[in-house]
């Protein structure tokens, strides 16, 4: 159960620092620089741009969208980070026999701690959303205190 809890944990907070960490801002930059002109003009221009329509993709812009998706984050922290643990199980070669099967499930296994490290990116980032958002809502709807001065000077004014 601590693994599981510590594999959610990894997942997450990789993904957050992959997309949003300021460690990773001149990386993001420097991938930014080497796009090609095609791929800046289709992220200008929106969602209406077909694969098709890109002669040229690059390494590159293929990272950056990479570098800045929840989606795609998770997918690949939850692979990496779902490796260690079941990694660490894996036998030597002379034990090979007994342990079989479980060598031929360890790449599924993998996989789908990919998919379920994608899953927990966009739910950690659906929730701080609306967190953030339900915030804003009862700030901008919340009315202000009136002064307490002003309640005083009327009745001194009386």
């Amino acid at each position: 159960m601590v693994d599981f809890f510590i594999f959610c944990l990894a997942t997450v907070g990789l993904s957050a620092i992959l997309v949003h960490g300021e460690i990773f801002l001149p990386l993001r930059a420097w991938l930014e620089k080497h796009r090609s002109p095609e791929e800046r003009h289709a992220d200008i221009r929106g969602g209406g741009i077909q694969r098709h329509e890109i002669q040229r993709r690059t390494w590159s812009g293929f990272l950056l969208k990479m570098l800045s998706c929840y989606q795609c984050c998770g997918f690949w922290s939850g692979l990496f980070c779902g490796i260690f643990p079941t990694g660490s199980r894996i036998v030597p070669l002379f034990a090979f026999r007994e342990f079989y099967p479980y060598l031929l499930l360890a790449p599924l296994l993998w996989l789908m701690c990919g998919f379920a490290g994608s899953f927990l990116a966009v739910a950690y980032i659906n929730i701080v959303d609306l967190i953030i958002a339900k915030r804003e809502f009862y700030l901008r709807n919340t009315p202000e205190p009136p002064p307490e001065d002003v309640g005083h000077e009327e009745i001194e004014q009386e």
